[in-house]
C-alpha cells in the first residue's frame, strides 16, 4: 500500500508539473518576463494540495529569518529525501536548485529545470568551471538557489561531510547564505524504500549569514561551521548535547 501511495505522490507531482506548470511557465516566464518567480506556484501546490492529500504537516522554526524578496541568497541544507526539495518552496518561496546534470536528460523535465533557473552539476569537474559566476548571476536577477552540499541523500538522519564546491564559490563571489535544517523528511519519503508516510516535517531556519560575516574566514572553516550549525538541530545531535549536559551536571554535583 505504501508503495502505491509513493507512486501516486510522484505521479501527482510530475503530472501537475507538466499540465499546470508548463502553462504557468509560459505565462509567468515568457509573457510577464518573471522567470525568477515561476516556482512561487510550487508553494501553493504543495501546501494546498499535495501535503494535504498525503497528510504531511510542515512545522517551521525561524521563519522570520527568511529574507524578503529582492536580493537573492543561497540556501544550504542537509539532504535526506526527494521531499527536501518540495518543502523548501512553501517556506522560502522562489528557489531553484543545484542538481546532478543527468536530470537534464529527461524530456520536458530538463527544459523545466532550465526555465526555473536550476543549475546542473557534472561529475567531470572541468564541466563545472564558471559555476560560481553562474550562481552569482542568478542571485543578481532575484533567484534564490538551494544547495545540498552533502552531494547525495543520507539513508538515515545522520549528515555526511559537506563538499567544498559551494563554499569556494561563496568565498569568491560573496553571497549571503541561509542555513536550514530539515528533520524527518527521510522518514516520510525515505531513500531506502519506495514508500510514503504521513507525519510532520520540521524545518529550522537559522539566521542569515551575510557575506561580510565570513569574509575573513578560510573556506574550510566556513564549510565546517555551516555543517555543524545545521547538524546541531538534528535529533541525534540534540540527544548527544543533552547527554553531555546531563553528564557534566552529574560530575559537577559529585564535586
Amino acid at each position: 500500500m505504501r508503495a502505491i501511495l509513493a507512486t501516486l505522490y510522484y505521479v501527482i507531482v510530475f503530472f501537475c508539473m507538466t499540465v499546470i506548470g508548463i502553462p504557468y511557465i509560459i505565462y509567468m516566464g515568457y509573457i510577464r518576463g518573471k522567470k525568477e518567480r515561476i516556482t512561487n506556484i510550487c508553494s501553493f501546490f504543495f501546501t494546498k494540495l499535495a501535503f494535504r492529500i498525503f497528510r504531511i504537516k510542515l512545522h517551521v522554526d525561524g521563519k522570520e529569518n527568511v529574507p524578503p524578496p529582492g536580493k537573492g541568497f543561497v540556501i544550504i541544507a542537509n539532504h535526506q529525501s526527494f521531499l527536501d526539495i518540495n518543502v523548501m518552496w512553501p517556506v522560502v518561496g522562489n528557489t531553484a536548485f543545484m542538481a546532478k546534470a543527468s536530470l537534464w536528460m529527461a524530456p520536458v523535465f530538463g527544459w523545466i529545470l532550465n526555465i526555473i533557473g536550476c543549475i546542473p552539476v557534472y561529475k567531470n569537474p572541468r564541466k563545472n568551471a564558471g559555476m560560481g559566476k553562474l550562481v552569482a548571476d542568478r542571485l543578481a536577477k532575484g533567484y534564490n538557489i538551494t544547495v545540498f552540499p552533502e552531494g547525495h541523500r543520507s539513508e538515515d538522519d545522520r549528515m555526511f561531510n559537506f563538499q567544498n564546491g559551494i563554499f569556494r564559490m561563496a568565498k569568491e563571489h560573496h553571497f549571503d547564505i541561509l542555513p536550514i535544517t530539515l528533520i524527518n523528511t527521510g522518514e516520510i519519503l525515505p531513500k531506502r524504500k519506495w514508500a510514503i508516510y504521513g507525519g510532520e516535517v520540521k524545518m529550522v531556519v537559522h539566521p542569515l549569514v551575510k557575506a561580510e560575516d565570513y569574509a575573513d574566514k578560510p573556506m574550510a572553516e566556513l564549510r565546517d561551521e555551516m555543517h555543524d550549525l545545521i547538524e546541531s538541530a538534528l535529533p541525534y545531535a540534540q540527544a548527544a548535547k543533552n547527554t553531555k549536559n546531563l553528564t557534566d551536571t552529574e560530575k559537577s554535583e559529585e564535586k
